[in-house]
């Protein structure tokens, strides 16, 4: 079987070129599994390789640097069959190699050579590699690139690029710059910053200028890369509904994490966050995960769909609110910080992470944060609560009370950055200065109403806090054997019954079986926007302690297991003791449209039924009763004989906000 003489790209990389890819432990590791693959395909495209090791994996290698390869294996990024296929293309060149003494087994007269990758990518126009690398990266390098010297060293196949402060930049044959690799953990902006500033400073080395886009600097300036990102983010969007979100599969997930990149790429973070939320959720739809549906989706694709119209009729300067929040790394302002909830999650990817929801006492507003890890990187980053975790601090220590946080950082999306440039001054804590729940309770829950409910990014947080009633508020959690969970009725001092749900295995129920079994008081529950129990105030002494189920200890008793327990043969009490509200005429005809929005989309099809139509004209005609000119013209674009993604689209932003706004009075 014949080679591509593109595999050369892969076999020049030596093992400083590997440890830049990955690191060395990885490299090292590699190296001992390169001798276990076998050729499934090999041809001009691509080379595919068989992991014969435990368990199997396929690599495939592409043209262009180890940059493109992939791997079928759970691991995110570049993971170990990667590197190991880099190694075993040493020793499977397309050319016979040349004998040599060389340390490390290369010859570089035997290479792709010294000047052919200086050629390759001083050949290269600026003005293509600004807009490969996107406004956000050209913006942070041509700032300003520090007079300081820059080293460029060829090695082998490869060109070593390198200045005072700089990671470690190693450029491959026929990768360009996109293939270039950086030694590293980097976010996607600052590696491209760290690629684009070793081009610019490859051209001054070659006493060649960079040129750079016009108006760089001005708000005044809507750059082309931008008007293709909004673009992008639409059509990504209005495909997905064409084809059908019940059939969504990884292209759609691949085209939303694209369009997501691309506008983050481009200095839009609002609509790169969007777009990674809709990106999530067609995830959760086409892995057929039960916590997703395509009304989430539909909904998730409106408000991106929206954002991006938006941004497309805005003239220059965009508008704050459209753009999004500050950049990651900037300062964020935050006050005192009371913890609501510790969670402990794992993605089935593998990924894992903590997630901390904060209220904000001197902004009266919820902050979340997450340090997480992807699947196979830090293995020391597990579930514990007294590793420190997040903002080098336990879990155990920020459940402790109030705390401040000394150079808070914001990500693009809205959230608290993890990063450990953060300090933790610890304030005033449970025991001493326990906090009004009652209170709280209600402020959180206030704290929803109003434009932040139908802005276009959801509340980076939505739980609510449950004070249970002190006679019989806590009842035992009863087990659903059709969905394989514990539901827990918790009666409020308002006399209101909420349910509760968490699994029927696992740390959650293990620590809440435990606090129930010893009677401990129980001032207050936090659930989040699924009803799960993320938190728990007790009172131990007199005084308030925080607990987190998926964190805390457990302290099991096999002589009780509560948590078999089902319910009673009895009439249902699910709505026991639950006041009914019945939904008004505006919510009724917002649920009408949205039902069909989501049939439409759901299936693809771009005709209505005849009771579809019937539906949305008596809806359209109670919408313009009641002066909602809005709702009334987006249904109407329902009407036609054709239906397209993007009436789906607005019709369903549109009725989402309604219902939304119809709910606070």
């Amino acid at each position: 079987m014949t080679l591509p003489e593109w595999l050369d790209a892969y076999a020049a990389l030596d093992d400083d070129a590997l440890a830049v890819l990955a690191n060395r432990g990885l490299a090292r590791r590699a190296a001992k599994e390169a001798g276990r693959f076998d050729v499934e395909s090999a041809d001009a495209a691509a080379v595919e390789l068989r992991y014969t090791g435990t368990p199997s994996a396929t690599v495939r290698l592409l043209p262009g640097g180890p940059r493109k390869a992939t791997c079928g294996c759970p691991v995110a990024g570049v993971c170990v069959h990667i590197v190991a296929a880099c190694v075993w293309a040493r020793d499977h060149p397309p050319v016979e190699p040349v004998e040599t003494s060389h340390e490390g087994g290369f010859d570089e007269r035997n290479q792709p050579g010294r000047r052919e990758i200086l050629d390759e990518l001083l050949a290269l126009e600026p003005a293509a590699v600004n807009r490969a690398a996107g406004i956000a990266a050209v913006r942070k390098v041509a700032a300003g690139v520090a007079a300081t010297p820059t080293t460029v060293e060829p090695r082998g196949g490869t060109l070593r690029i390198a200045w005072p402060g700089s990671p470690e930049i190693v450029a491959v044959t026929g990768g360009g710059v996109a293939g270039m690799l950086v030694a590293g953990g980097h976010g996607d902006v600052v590696e491209r910053a760290w690629r684009l500033e070793a081009m610019v400073r490859l051209f001054a080395a070659n006493d060649r200028a960079w040129e750079w886009p016009a108006g760089i600097d001005s708000p005044d300036v809507i750059h082309p890369g931008q008007r293709e990102a909004m673009v992008q983010a639409r059509n990504a969007a209005e495909t997905l509904l064409r084809a059908g979100l019940s059939r969504v599969g990884p292209d759609g997930v691949a085209r939303l994490a694209a369009a997501a990149q691309r506008a983050r790429l481009e200095a839009l973070p609002l609509l790169a966050t969007l777009l990674t939320q809709a990106r999530g959720r067609a995830a959760g739809v086409a892995g057929r995960d039960d916590d997703s549906s395509e009304r989430q989706l539909l909904a998730a694709l409106a408000r991106s769909w929206a954002l991006a119209t938006a941004l497309q009729a805005a003239p220059a300067p965009l508008p704050a609110q459209l753009v999004g929040g500050r950049g990651a790394g900037e300062a964020a302002e935050v006050g005192t910080l009371l913890p609501l909830a510790l969670r402990w999650w794992t993605a089935p990817s593998g990924a894992r992470g903590l997630t901390a929801m904060l209220w904000d006492l001197t902004h009266q507003r919820l902050e979340t944060v997450t340090a997480g890890r992807a699947a196979g990187a830090d293995p020391s980053f597990t579930r514990s609560w007294d590793a420190p975790l997040l903002w080098g601090v336990s879990a155990n220590t920020l459940a402790g009370g109030r705390f401040t946080l000394a150079g808070a950082e914001r990500r693009d999306d809205g959230s608290l950055s993890p990063t450990t440039r953060s300090r933790v001054v610890l304030g005033a804590r449970f025991g001493e200065d326990p906090p009004d729940l009652e209170a709280l309770a209600r402020t959180i829950e206030g704290s929803g109403r109003g434009a932040d409910a139908i802005g276009f990014l959801p509340r980076a947080a939505d739980v609510r806090i449950i004070v249970p009633r002190r006679l019989l508020g806590v009842a035992e959690p009863e087990l659903d054997e059709v969905n394989q969970e514990l539901r827990w009725p918790i009666t409020d001092r308002a006399g209101v019954r909420h349910l509760a749900r968490m699994d029927a295995t696992g740390p959650d129920q293990e620590v809440i079986g435990g606090l129930l079994r010893d009677g401990r008081q129980i001032a207050a529950v936090v659930l989040d926007d699924r009803d799960r129990p993320v938190s728990i105030f007790v009172v131990e002494n007199g005084r308030h302690r925080l607990i987190s189920p998926s964190l805390t200890p457990a302290e099991p008793d096999p002589r009780r297991r509560w948590l078999i327990r089902k319910p009673a043969d009895r009439r249902p009490r699910a709505h026991a003791g639950e006041p009914t509200r019945s939904a008004g005429p505006l919510a009724q005809a917002c649920e009408a449209v949205l039902d069909v929005c989501e049939a439409l989309a759901s299936t693809g099809r771009p005709t209505l039924s005849a009771r579809q139509r019937d539906t949305l004209r008596r809806r359209a005609d109670e919408a313009s009763g009641l002066g909602l000119g809005s709702l009334a013209d987006a249904v109407n674009g329902l009407l036609a004989e054709q239906v397209t993604a993007s009436a789906v689209l607005r019709a369903s932003l549109v009725a989402g906000r309604v219902l939304v706004l119809a709910a606070l009075d």
